[in-house]
């Protein structure tokens, strides 16, 4: 079982290259509109919530600073939520970052957390730190493959928005 909802996760990651490919370095951290993320804001969203389920300590709330296994910029505590990260400006460091940078660092944070994951071999009904009883790590697993995929699909969309050309998708 662990192996398909890995193989499920696996194909958001697939898909989630497209979405760089080709992008303009000057529009990683662009937002398109007001009150929408830039393709950078949401790969640091999608690195925060892997790495924090999969290799972090799970903080006990919204206001606690996760301590991670894995290193990266891209795990800011910004990136938590939405309006945490509307309200942030992307520090110096990630604004340097191209596009390339990006989806490579966001390709190591998941690779990082997936090898933690797999060294701790839980069992999938057990609670990850931090989380709610009923977020079991199958229901983390399942739920990480929708969360890649769905904001996959809002950095098309941004890209879009900012008159870029996509690959096929």
């Amino acid at each position: 079982m662990l192996e398909a909802y890995l193989e499920a996760l696996e194909e958001g990651y697939f898909e989630v290259k497209f979405a760089f490919e080709g992008l303009a370095d000057e529009n990683v951290w662009k937002r398109p509109a007001e009150g929408l993320l830039s393709v950078g804001e949401l790969a640091g969203h999608i690195a925060y919530w892997e790495s924090m389920r999969f290799a972090g300590d799970g903080g006990n709330n919204a206001a606690d600073r996760v301590k991670f296994q894995v290193k990266s910029v891209l795990l800011d505590h910004h990136f938590r939520y939405y309006p945490s990260t509307l309200a942030a400006s992307p520090t110096n460091e990630l604004l340097a970052m191209t596009a390339e940078q990006v989806y490579s660092e966001l390709l190591r944070v998941h690779n990082e957390s997936l090898a933690y994951f797999k060294a701790l071999n839980p069992d999938l009904d057990g609670v990850p730190p931090g989380q709610p009883e009923y977020f079991t790590y199958r229901a983390c697993l399942k739920y990480a493959a929708f969360h890649i995929a769905y904001h996959t699909g809002q950095m098309f969309t941004a890209r879009h928005l900012l008159g870029e050309e996509t690959p096929d998708n």
